[in-house]
C-alpha cells in the first residue's frame, strides 16, 4: 500500500468508502488535505449557477432564506488587524452580489449543512467534526432526497482532486457490486 492509500484509508477502510460511494448519489466523501491545513473530512455536493437569480431560486426551493442588504454592509478593511470577536461582526458576502450574505450554517430537510457560494458554484457540506461517520452518510442520503429537484448542473467532484471519492478518480467504487 502506497503512502496515499495509507492516508486515504487511515480513518475508514476501503470497504467502508466503497459502501458510502454506492449509497450516496450526489454527495462525495472528501478526505482532508491534512498536514497543517486544518481542514476536515466531509461530505460535499456542488452545483453550478450562472446567475444570482438561479442561485436564489435554488436556495429558496430548498427552504433557505437569503439575507440581502439594501446597501453595502461594513466589511473588513485590507491591511487592518481585527480581533476574532470584531471580525465575526462583518457579514460574509457572496462575491459578485449586491449584497447577499453567505448562507453559511443552515438546514435542509431539518438537517444541518454548511452552504458556501461563489465563482458560480453552490457547495453544500456536511461534517460534525474532523471525521465523517455513518450517521453523516445517512443524513446526507436524506438531504439528497431534498436535492433531487435541484435543476442546476452538478459539479462532480466539487474540486478536481483525488481527495474526493468520485467516479473520476475511483470509478470502480461506483460499479454495481
Amino acid at each position: 500500500m502506497d503512502r496515499w492509500q495509507q492516508y486515504l484509508f487511515e480513518q475508514h477502510s476501503e470497504a467502508t468508502l466503497r459502501d458510502w460511494a454506492r449509497r450516496l448519489k450526489m454527495f462525495r466523501y472528501f478526505r482532508a488535505f491534512g498536514g497543517h491545513a486544518g481542514d476536515v473530512d466531509e461530505l460535499d455536493v456542488a452545483f453550478a449557477y450562472r446567475t444570482i437569480g438561479q442561485l436564489e431560486s435554488c436556495l429558496s426551493d430548498l427552504g433557505i432564506t437569503l439575507v440581502k442588504y439594501d446597501q453595502r454592509p461594513p466589511q473588513p478593511e485590507p491591511g487592518v488587524s481585527y480581533r476574532g470577536t470584531d471580525i465575526a461582526r462583518f457579514p460574509s458576502l457572496i462575491r459578485g452580489t449586491e449584497w447577499i450574505q453567505q448562507p453559511g450554517h443552515c438546514e435542509i430537510a431539518g438537517i444541518k449543512v454548511y452552504i458556501w457560494c461563489g465563482n458560480g458554484m453552490l457547495k453544500i457540506s456536511m461534517a460534525t467534526g474532523y471525521d465523517v461517520a455513518d450517521q453523516e452518510v445517512a443524513a446526507a442520503e436524506a438531504v439528497e432526497q431534498a436535492l433531487a429537484g435541484v435543476t442546476l448542473e452538478r459539479i462532480d467532484p466539487p474540486l478536481d482532486t483525488r481527495n474526493y471519492i468520485c467516479p473520476k478518480y475511483y470509478p470502480d467504487y461506483f460499479d454495481c457490486p
